[in-house]
């Protein structure tokens, strides 16, 4: 991990307040067991308001973000001032404030993929994430896009707020992460796939499940495959972003 941000006497803050796309829970009989505690990501490639599947931030499996997703805001949070301590928030459109990053390194890494012109630009955090439903967002009316907290002083004042209510819940982060692997785990093998594909098929939960709902539909529209297939065969691809950038050696800012 690169090197920490030095916080200054005066503690100086540079916040911004992300989208986050989330993932509806599945029944409670679901093969996934998903824990209610914890607001995933849209990890299962449900649609989204925009038409495009938004389905790899933040990235929960090392507790990093890139600007493959929000350029113009994540490249403005780390030109900030260095010694300025710097916090990335998670809203959904359900007004669940999901937790925070809080920035502890900042690097690049060279590729001509992901149409950022050459460069992928990333940090490194400390997370501090929350139990579902446990923090709501309060402040002016929003739709997706980014604010932070250097635009103006009610922005300042809304998000250093936010900070302060996120902090007085119990951290949650080492679920997020567990459970953001223990998935993908699943979710790139094949063998697992075809059975949940069976379990789904059959479970009493169906009637109830948005997953389910969507993986029927998905299926009617496309005769030739099905979401089961769909998501192994994504997350084994060079789509799933962290195949590549794994492998792209990381040069950290001074």
């Amino acid at each position: 991990m690169g090197s920490r941000v030095n916080r200054t006497e005066k503690g100086e803050k540079d916040i911004v307040l992300f989208y986050y796309y989330s993932s509806p829970l599945a029944a409670e009989s679901c093969f996934l067991g998903l824990n209610k505690d914890i607001c995933y990501r849209n990890m299962f490639l449900m649609p989204c308001p925009d038409q495009k599947i938004h389905f790899e931030f933040p990235v929960f499996e090392d507790h990093s973000y890139n600007t493959i997703c929000n350029l113009i805001g994540l490249k403005n949070l780390i030109k900030r001032p260095f010694e300025h301590d710097k916090f990335i928030i998670f809203r959904t459109c359900n007004q669940d404030i999901v937790g925070f990053y809080h920035i502890k390194g900042a690097y690049y890494q060279e590729t001509d993929m992901f149409n950022n012109n050459g460069f992928v630009w990333g940090i490194e955090a400390e997370p501090y994430l929350i139990k579902r439903g446990a923090v709501k967002y309060e402040g002016p009316r929003l739709r997706q896009g980014y604010r932070a907290s250097w635009h103006n002083e009610e922005w300042a004042a809304i998000l250093t707020g936010m900070l302060r209510r996120i902090t007085d819940e119990e951290n949650l982060s080492h679920l997020y992460s567990s459970e953001t692997n223990r998935l993908i785990e699943l979710l790139k093998d094949q063998n697992r796939m075809k059975v949940w594909e069976e379990y789904c098929q059959s479970c009493d939960g169906q009637s109830n499940c948005r997953l389910h709902s969507q993986f029927e539909k998905y299926g009617e529209e496309h005769q030739d495959s099905n979401m089961f297939r769909t998501m192994n065969r994504i997350y084994n691809s060079n789509i799933y972003s962290r195949n590549v950038l794994l492998g792209i050696p990381k040069i950290y800012l001074k």
